[in-house]
């Protein structure tokens, strides 16, 4: 069993597109629209998608990120409850936290298909 849902575990983090889309699909059956299917599938799978980009650069590099990804991930956050603070002078921290929560989704998403393209781009390459 413990076999079973480490190889669960390593399909999700190694294939975080095709999980978000499982997600969507199976989320859109419950919701039966499509816009808080996409909403839910994207806030459940941004973790996938931040483990994703650490495996990756452990693989390409060598190296564990862990903590510059943790920096990265709470400096963006403070900067939305600045911003949040400067423009609305309230601090609205759930509005501030999904705002944040979407654009991690879409910056480790495109951090993990760049370092997709590069992994594999730099195997072909070393061939």
């Amino acid at each position: 069993m413990n076999d079973v849902l480490a190889y669960l575990f390593a399909i999700v983090i190694t294939m975080p597109i095709p999980t978000t889309l499982v997600v969507f699909f199976i989320a859109r059956k419950f919701y039966r629209r499509g816009k808080p299917a996409l909403r839910f599938a994207i806030n459940t799978t941004v973790l996938v998608y931040i483990l994703a980009v650490e495996v990756s650069l452990f693989v390409i590099f060598e190296r564990s990120y862990f903590w510059y990804i943790l920096l990265f991930l709470i400096v963006l956050l403070s900067m939305f409850v600045i911003l949040q603070w400067k423009y609305k002078k309230d601090i609205y921290f759930m509005k501030a936290w999904k705002g944040f929560w979407r654009l991690s989704f879409f910056l480790f998403m495109m951090a993990y298909v760049g370092l997709t393209v590069y992994g594999v781009t730099e195997r072909i390459l070393a061939l």
